[in-house]
């Protein structure tokens, strides 16, 4: 892999801090979209001192908990349009939630790290300020304080939620359990539902590829299907169409645009047991956009 000097911002992939200067970092790893950066992730360099702060994350990482402040910490920099933006997270469950709520059509905002839940007063903090004075306050107090959530979820149906992601077989101790039932409790006279999302915890899930796949296909409006391929589709599954292959060569596309078809309520699939690839069912979704609303599957 080739390495270059670079200054911080490069948009284009993986980078880690580069010792000889504070404003000088070098590529680390390629991860681009056509249209911009799918996830940036930033290594702290064993050469500099362990807790430097990372001034150039301070504009990204603005939540109500500082997910990456300091070198050593490793930060998942991506861009979600109903997030603002670039987003950052400090473990990759987080980053693939994020663009599966992109992606979600009942979805209209998303904020990570939005608050934090003061379990003493029963109050919400809307700032990293109001954080850090509440930790100093409770600071050797038995039992859980405080409690932030990873997203806060706007859904157009005015439904608000407070998400917990967590990777299947590491859900938490009781204490976490605990703690969270409180910050439920707290939440609720906000008007905000929790739920606990758990991602699968293996590479090869079908759900992390597709999730990618996806998310990409959304970033790219210029390749919205037809109205000819929109009124194809019927008439290809009448004629036997049953998998990704089928309507590809029925349609006369590239495989490589049925994520798009997926995205737009085109084709139907069931992306969380299955892989978006040649054999995979297929089925015409006429408008509807219920595939994609995975989340609710992944709650425990």
């Amino acid at each position: 892999m080739t390495r270059h000097k670079l200054p911080f911002w490069t948009g284009a992939g993986g980078i880690e801090s580069h010792p000889e200067t504070p404003e000088s970092y070098t590529v680390a790893s390629t991860d681009a979209l056509a249209n911009g950066p799918r996830c940036v992730v930033v290594w702290g360099s064993k050469d500099m001192r362990k807790y430097n702060s990372r001034p150039g994350l301070k504009k990204l990482d603005n939540g109500a908990r500082k997910v990456a402040p300091t070198y050593g910490r490793e930060a998942f920099i991506t861009f979600v349009e109903k997030g603002g933006g670039m987003l950052v997270f400090d473990n990759d469950a987080e980053r693939l939630v994020a663009h599966m709520l992109g992606f979600d059509p009942r979805v209209r905002r998303i904020q990570a790290q939005p608050f934090a839940v003061d379990l003493v007063e029963g109050k919400l903090l809307r700032s990293a300020e109001q954080r850090d004075a509440a930790r100093r306050k409770y600071a050797g107090r038995k039992g859980a304080s405080i409690y932030t959530p990873d997203f806060y979820v706007e859904r157009a149906d005015g439904k608000q939620l407070a998400l917990e992601v967590k990777l299947q077989g590491f859900v938490g101790a009781d204490a976490d359990h605990d703690r969270l039932d409180q910050a439920t409790q707290v939440l609720s006279t906000y008007g905000h539902d929790v739920a606990r999302v758990v991602m699968p915890n293996t590479t090869h899930h079908p759900l992390r590829p597709n999730i990618g796949l996806l998310h990409a296909a959304a970033q790219r409006p210029d390749l919205r299907p037809t109205e000819e391929v929109v009124e194809r589709v019927g008439e290809v599954a009448d004629a036997g169409a049953s998998t990704l292959f089928d309507f590809a060569r029925g349609l006369e596309v590239s495989v490589n645009l049925i994520p798009s078809l997926v995205v737009y309520g085109v084709l139907s699939a069931d992306i969380l047991i299955s892989h978006l690839e040649g054999l995979t069912p297929l089925e015409p979704a006429y408008g509807g956009l219920d595939h994609l609303h995975v989340m609710e599957r992944l709650v425990q």
